[in-house]
């Protein structure tokens, strides 16, 4: 959404530290079943910064997954390499147990050769397995427990029908495919509906319940060792998305008459529910728990629904690198650079004056560099939002629009 940077005093701060300058994410985005971090990155050795998309992240892995066919896994991914780990963290909401799977891990697990069409056929399939922790404080952790013995059968090659149910507990074992992301596959069912039944949009769910869990805040993945993969900077666990099933929206600091933790700016000014009733659609789930687990709260239907508000991190000494939150396969983003003193407040929203864009209609998910630098005492703003419409909401949830930029 909009991140801050100040003049060539903070640029040269930064430098002289020896860090980049870093910063994103921000308060005013709504509530939605996506993660809000990554708060620990280490990949393989050597030169874990040359991984395949780790120029990308956090963005590429904050979004939805990414688009898959039967044979042949997502480039939307991050990879970990051998015993590399990632850990998320959630900040608007909390992943709670309840009935069923609570959550969906994502990797860019395929089928090899050819795709099962009934129950009674053997598969194979292409899988870097991964364990799965979870945390409610981010200090003690829990992890899913699998078969050590599973695991050592699959080292070092694709796996059969057998073995894929036994690697239960582990992640990037199911294949995940375009479709319904917020529908868990159970691996020991036979959806008709699914791409070689496999239900929704694949990928591992996982109940907290398993690890007697009442509610989680943070998820940590590492590659299990299987080294199943071509060996080079895409070897190991593939890394595509956290989807949250159950989840609830941390209480809010503003009114939230009706107590379904949203506050009831962004239920008038956003989600267009009921401030006043808890469940706007009366399909007996609060409008807090169905944004937080990216269903629509204005109607009972089960498919995927968020709003595409991108997060937006800056980084960068020399120049600006921007990176920002996947969309979704088919989802283009614009890049917005303002200058802070031409902002103007208005009763309508926030006008950020004429602009310079960056990028348009792009499907990348990061900005190289910007060279360029404001005045002394003065202060470039950076925005991204999707496609067209207005970028994103202030703190007080009015839109923002520029008089130029991004057509």
């Amino acid at each position: 959404m909009i991140d801050v940077r100040v003049g060539v005093a903070a640029a040269l701060a930064a430098a002289a530290a020896g860090a980049p300058a870093i910063a994103g994410g921000e308060r005013s985005l709504p509530v939605d079943c996506l993660p809000d971090a990554v708060v620990v990155w280490r990949a393989a050795e050597p030169n874990p910064a040359q991984r395949f998309g780790a120029q990308n992240l956090p963005g590429i892995v904050s979004g939805p997954p990414g688009d898959s066919a039967p044979t042949a896994g997502s480039t939307s991914v991050a990879s970990l390499g051998d015993r590399g780990t990632m850990t998320y963290a959630l900040t608007d909401i909390v992943i709670e147990d309840r009935p069923g799977p609570d959550f969906i891990v994502f990797e860019n697990a395929f089928f090899v050769g050819s795709v099962p069409t009934s129950p009674a056929d053997d598969y194979v399939i292409f899988d870097e397995p991964g364990t799965v922790e979870v945390s409610a404080d981010g200090t003690s952790w829990i992890m899913f427990p699998y078969d050590p013995q599973a695991l050592a059968d699959a080292h070092g090659r694709n796996i059969d029908r057998a073995l894929h149910l036994r690697l239960r507990g582990l992640a990037g074992i199911t294949p995940t495919f375009t479709g319904n992301w917020t529908v868990p596959d159970d691996p020991e069912v036979w959806d008709p509906n699914g791409t070689g039944g496999v239900s929704g949009a694949g990928g591992d769910a996982f109940d907290l319940a398993t690890v007697g869990l009442a509610e989680a805040r943070f998820v940590r993945i590492t590659d299990a060792g299987a080294q199943n993969g071509f060996p080079g900077a895409a070897e190991g666990f593939d890394l595509d998305a956290l989807v949250v099933l159950h989840g609830r929206p941390v209480a809010p600091a503003t009114a939230d008459t009706d107590g379904d933790l949203l506050p009831d700016l962004a239920e008038t000014r956003l989600f267009g529910t009921d401030p006043a009733s808890p469940d706007s659609d009366g399909d007996g789930t609060d409008d807090g728990r169905e944004v937080a687990g990216c269903r629509d709260p204005l109607s009972a239907s089960d498919r995927p629904w968020w709003l595409a508000r991108p997060r937006l991190w800056l980084r960068g000494t020399d120049c600006t690198e921007a990176r920002w939150t996947f969309l979704g396969g088919g989802r283009t983003a614009d890049l917005f650079r303002g200058d802070l003193a031409a902002l103007v407040a208005g009763p309508e929203g926030i006008d950020l004056g004429p602009g310079v864009c960056l990028a348009d209609d792009t499907a990348a998910v990061r900005y190289a560099c910007d060279t360029d630098r404001p005045a002394p005492g003065s202060a470039f703003d950076y925005l991204v939002r999707e496609g067209a419409g207005d970028y994103g909401r202030g703190s007080a949830l009015e839109p923002r629009s520029a008089a130029s930029g991004c057509p």
